[in-house]
């Protein structure tokens, strides 16, 4: 099952149901569309696909939930969960504090955490667009190597979603959460695409500082990301035609993901003593962006499952 079937839930879910029963849980219009006429996915994959899809999780349980909501709607979405069925739940969310949410109302172990850097775009109900190739990583929030893990990822590479296991999954999420924060909140602000950015050299050298800054927080809370800003280039080089999930959000009048992206930078930087003004800035000038869209986001079932990513 994924709870979010937005544009990459209705994509990772879509590709699972190539070989297993799948439902998607989204918002009406595009989940109406899905059980009508299937799901449309164009681009990079040419595809189309009929899994089941409903607005409510459904009563009967589920091997495995993969969760995709934004990141301010995971404490609903996990309380859903949680009321609903007792699978492994695998996180494909950005930002930093989902599945330290998650393990509070599930338990740790009971939780996986995951990345992907693939470009997808919602066209409208039932269609979906795969704007760039992406990777994905997979890997239990202690560390430890298990079966399940290595099973989730040999089904989604059997599906079309070549995924990777690691014992270091706090590593990848803070990686993904740094190039999200070098890339999302620019192009939102900007109302441009990926490729934008590195177009011209100002940008690149926002991304390069906002890259730094997460580095120097990540390394104060004893997580070697390595180098990062090579890896935002990859994914702004594979997506250049895509638009972000923040500026998707702005230009649908949604709320963004700011505050568990860079938001989240500059709160662990002030903890630890490390200075973020880019991205405290880049914080502030979203959230005045947010205000100007002043739309509230519409909720399915008791959370708000079905944003873009």
């Amino acid at each position: 099952m994924v709870y979010g079937a937005g544009a990459l839930g209705s994509f990772v879910g879509g590709m699972l149901s190539r070989q297993h029963m799948v439902t998607l849980v989204g918002r009406r219009e595009h989940m109406t569309a899905v059980r009508r006429r299937g799901l449309h996915i164009s681009g990079t994959t040419e595809l189309v696909v009929h899994p089941a899809a409903a607005t409510m999780l459904p009563d009967r349980g589920a091997d495995l939930v993969i969760l995709t909501v934004k990141a301010y709607d995971t404490v609903g979405a996990a309380r859903d969960i949680h009321a609903s069925c007792d699978a492994p739940v695998l996180s494909l969310q950005n930002g930093l504090d989902n599945e330290r949410t998650l393990s509070e109302i599930h338990g740790k172990r009971r939780v996986i955490g995951g990345v992907t850097s693939h470009g997808i775009r919602y066209i409208g109900p039932g269609r979906i667009a795969h704007t760039g190739l992406g990777d994905t990583v997979i890997g239990e929030l202690d560390g430890t190597m298990s079966e399940r893990v290595e099973a989730i990822a040999q089904a989604l590479s059997d599906c079309g979603i070549a995924t990777a296991t690691t014992g270091a999954i706090w590593r990848e999420l803070w990686r993904k959460a740094i190039v999200n924060a070098a890339i999302n909140p620019v192009t939102a602000l900007l109302r441009c695409p990926n490729g934008f950015l590195l177009e011209n050299e100002g940008t690149r050298r926002l991304m390069r500082d906002v890259c730094d800054e997460g580095i120097a927080v990540a390394t104060a809370c004893n997580i070697d990301v390595g180098s990062v800003f090579e890896q935002a280039e990859l994914v702004v080089r594979r997506t250049a035609s895509n638009h972000s999930s923040m500026l998707q959000s702005i230009q649908r009048g949604r709320p963004t993901e700011i505050e568990h992206i860079n938001g989240v930078i500059v709160s662990c930087g002030e903890k630890h003593g490390v200075a973020t003004p880019v991205n405290e800035t880049l914080t502030r000038l979203v959230r005045a962006l947010e205000k100007e869209a002043a739309v509230a986001p519409e909720g399915i079932g008791q959370g708000n499952a079905a944003e873009d990513r």
